[in-house]
């Protein structure tokens, strides 16, 4: 039954929250976990490389379902590309990048 109100009612509204926000240049993500695991997203985001890491970060945390692994993959691969000042990131042996561009977005 929560799967059939999620479809129903709550992804149509998000759906227009969405296109409201890319009307206005504004990146949208939302997630709703309908029942325990199961989960809906709706996100409308730039290129990777174009937007800023928390909104990446929030995307890509819905989309790994939990799996720390997944999450941990990904952030060390952005930490390579954009640069980091992370304490942990620097004790799994990944460059601190100090100075780059996007961190502090």
């Amino acid at each position: 039954m929560s799967e059939s109100i999620y479809d129903e009612q709550i992804a149509p509204l998000l759906l227009q929250a969405a296109k409201l926000c890319h009307a206005h240049g504004m990146p949208f993500v939302a997630q709703v976990e309908y029942q325990p695991g199961d989960f809906g997203m709706t996100a409308d985001l730039p290129a990777r490389e174009e937007r800023s890491l928390p909104m990446d970060w929030m995307y890509v945390a819905g989309r790994c379902r939990g799996n720390a692994d997944s999450m941990i993959g990904h952030l060390v691969d952005g930490a390579r590309e954009r640069g980091h000042t992370s304490v942990y990131l620097s004790m799994l042996g990944i460059p601190a990048t100090y100075g780059a561009t996007d961190h502090a977005r």
